[in-house]
């Protein structure tokens, strides 16, 4: 399951690409954490979110390289 995939389970209604940049924002790689520490970071990334706005998580999500579906 791919980390996108887990993040839209676990936390329906934010964009995941946002969500996985706060995440990686903190953590190089995200292959290290727990499945309990990876639910963790994604309720604090969706603070991140709730807090910075949709348009800085845009911003921190294509720094990182993550383009929206089908856009650049």
């Amino acid at each position: 399951m791919s980390y996108r995939t887990m993040i839209q389970e676990m936390a329906p209604g934010y964009d995941p690409r946002h969500v996985e940049a706060y995440m990686r924002v903190a953590h190089s790689t995200l292959d290290g954490l727990s499945l309990s520490m990876f639910r963790d970071e994604v309720a604090i990334a969706c603070r991140c979110v709730d807090e910075g706005g949709t348009e800085m998580a845009e911003r921190i999500a294509r720094s990182f390289g993550f383009a929206p579906e089908g856009g650049r």
